[in-house]
């Protein structure tokens, strides 16, 4: 078979999503970046001033297309510091039931938004995104102390970005996460160009047999980093190609996708349902039959 894994496959459940498992059984989960510096919603990223109908909009789209095609949805909240996080996340939490990746760009405030997650009791639906090679021990601590059990581990080093082989990072980073109290570990085999998408594509795969985490990427990365896209080609171009590498992803068998900015859902969710549909055939070869919340069911 396609996807014939040395090792059982991981799934978790994360305030009502399921992450990782066979292709073909448990959705790709689909994971859109809000409040990013530049987002035309957010008018001050250091004070998180933003257009609350604006985002609540977004974040109604984003349902819709959960429901059109079968994908769950996550939402990456990126926040300059732990102010702007507090506002984000109270716009989050009460539009809607969508898990979320907290995303502070400081570390200082990873540690202040995580603990103001726990006091205002939503703690069960965040992801803390992420821990690397140089998060601090006081990340860490709070993790402990607030008990966070789902992180996003980014497997970003110099000494292994231009490899597909990060078994040895991956290693580090999980034993400290699980010594933390980590229970859910999510796997971002990391891109930054075109280059290492394609290291990518083999670290989702080799993770996946090796461990059985649910692992994918932030394909995305390939098409920002191609500065010469629209002006070479064309912003149809843009929008194809943007379809195109985050379906790679999925296509190589990764349990989810960082596709970019919230608003280029539209474009994805129907790219990825598509594979998914496709690969659930694989899934009744073995007699198994995938939910009737599936994309196979949802996008006809």
């Amino acid at each position: 078979m396609l996807f014939d894994y040395t090792v059982e496959q991981k799934t978790y459940e994360i305030f009502g999503v399921k992450i990782g498992g066979e292709p073909g059984l448990v959705p790709t989960v689909m994971i859109g970046s809000m409040f990013y510096g530049g987002q035309k919603i957010v008018s001050n990223s250091a004070e998180g001033v933003f257009n609350k109908a604006k985002a609540r909009n977004l974040v109604n789209r984003l349902e819709e297309q959960s429901e059109k095609t079968g994908l769950p949805t996550m939402i990456d909240m990126v926040a300059e510091n732990a102010k702007a996080a507090e506002r984000y996340l109270d716009l989050l939490v009460d539009a809607s039931e969508i898990p979320i990746l907290l995303d502070v760009l400081i570390e200082e405030g990873q540690s202040k938004s995580l603990r103001y997650a726990s006091d205002h009791g939503f703690l069960d639906r965040i992801v803390l995104n992420s821990i690397n090679p140089h998060t601090e021990e006081a990340v860490y601590q709070t993790m402990e102390e607030v008990k966070c059990k789902n992180a996003v581990l980014q497997l970003y080093s110099a000494d292994s970005l231009l490899s597909s082989n990060k078994r040895k990072l991956l290693d580090s980073l999980a034993t400290k996460a699980l010594e933390h109290g980590i229970q859910n570990l999510i796997i971002d085999v990391a891109v930054v160009d075109i280059p290492t998408l394609g290291l990518a594509t083999r670290a989702i795969y080799d993770i996946k047999n090796a461990y059985g985490y649910p692992s994918g990427c932030g394909a995305h990365n390939a098409i920002a980093s191609w500065r010469g896209l629209k002006k070479k080609f064309s912003n149809k171009a843009s929008s194809i190609a943007s379809g195109v590498v985050n379906a790679l992803a999925i296509a190589v068998g990764a349990d989810f996708v960082f596709y970019g900015p919230a608003e280029y859902g539209e474009v994805i969710y129907p790219s990825i349902a598509l594979i998914d549909a496709a690969y659930s055939q694989l899934m009744f070869e073995k007699k198994i039959k995938p939910d009737k919340s599936h994309p196979r069911y949802k996008i006809g």
